[in-house]
C-alpha cells in the first residue's frame, strides 16, 4: 500500500494547475518536456481537463446546496402537513366517536402513516372526504379551512419530489466530480513521470512544477567521522 497520503480535492485542483500553468510558462521548461511528448498542445489538453475538473467541482458544490435547501423545506413542509393531518384527524374522532361509517371513511380509524407515500395517500382521503362532513364545519372545518388545510398537503407532497430531484441531481454531480477528478488525476500522474525524466538535470524546474526534489545530504569528513581534530 503507498504511503502517500491522498490530496483533497482543494489539492488536487492546485498540484495539476501549478504543473500545467508553470510548464506553459516557463520558457525553458516547455522545451524540454515537449522534447518527450508533451508539447504546448498536449499541457492544453491538460488545461482543458483541469477546466472541466473545477467545474465539476463548482456545479457539485451548488448541487449539495439545493439539496440541502430542498431537505431544508422539506422536513418544515412535513411538520406542517403532518400537524394539519393530526388536528383534523384529533376533531373528526372527538365529534365523529358514535359514527364509525364516518371515520372509516375519512380513514382515521388507525394511526397516521409513517411512510411519504401512505400520509399523501391518507391525507387526500381526510380533506377530501371531510368536506361532505357538514358535521365539521361547526367545528372550525369549513370549506374554507378544508381547503387551507389541504395546501399543506400538497406542498408537502411538491416539497417531496424537489428534494428527491435535488438528491438525484446532486448524486450526479457527485459523480460527474469524481470522473473529472480520476481523469485530471490520471494526465497529471502520467505527465509528472515524464517530466521527471525531461528535467532530470534541472531540479529547480522539477520544483517549479511541484514535484518534489530530494537533496542529499552533505557527506561527513572522515576525519570527524573517526573523531580527529
Amino acid at each position: 500500500m503507498s504511503s502517500t497520503p491522498s490530496l483533497t480535492i482543494a489539492g488536487q485542483l492546485n498540484a495539476a494547475q501549478l504543473a500545467i500553468a508553470n510548464s506553459l510558462a516557463d520558457a525553458e521548461i516547455l522545451p524540454l518536456v515537449a522534447a518527450y511528448g508533451y508539447t504546448s498542445a498536449r499541457l492544453h489538453e491538460g488545461q482543458a481537463l483541469f477546466d472541466s475538473a473545477q467545474a465539476a467541482c463548482v456545479a457539485q458544490k451548488s448541487a449539495a446546496g439545493v439539496q440541502l435547501q430542498a431537505t431544508q423545506e422539506l422536513a418544515q413542509a412535513q411538520l406542517a402537513a403532518q400537524d394539519a393531518y393530526q388536528a383534523l384527524s384529533k376533531v373528526a374522532r372527538a365529534v365523529l366517536k358514535e359514527d364509525r361509517a364516518s371515520l372509516t371513511a375519512l380513514g382515521v380509524t388507525g394511526a397516521m402513516p409513517r411512510s411519504v407515500a401512505g400520509f399523501l395517500s391518507a391525507s387526500e382521503t381526510l380533506f377530501n372526504n371531510a368536506a361532505n362532513l357538514a358535521s365539521l364545519a361547526d367545528y372550525g372545518y369549513d370549506a374554507e379551512r378544508l381547503e387551507a388545510e389541504k395546501a399543506k398537503i400538497s406542498a408537502y407532497g411538491l416539497a417531496n419530489q424537489a428534494q428527491e430531484a435535488a438528491k438525484g441531481a446532486a448524486h450526479q454531480a457527485s459523480q460527474e466530480q469524481t470522473a473529472a477528478l480520476t481523469t485530471l488525476k490520471e494526465w497529471r500522474v502520467q505527465y509528472i513521470k515524464i517530466a521527471r525524466v525531461a528535467l532530470r538535470d534541472k531540479k529547480q524546474l522539477l520544483e517549479k512544477i511541484g514535484i518534489p526534489v530530494r537533496t542529499s545530504p552533505r557527506a561527513v569528513p572522515a576525519a570527524k567521522k573517526n573523531g580527529a581534530a
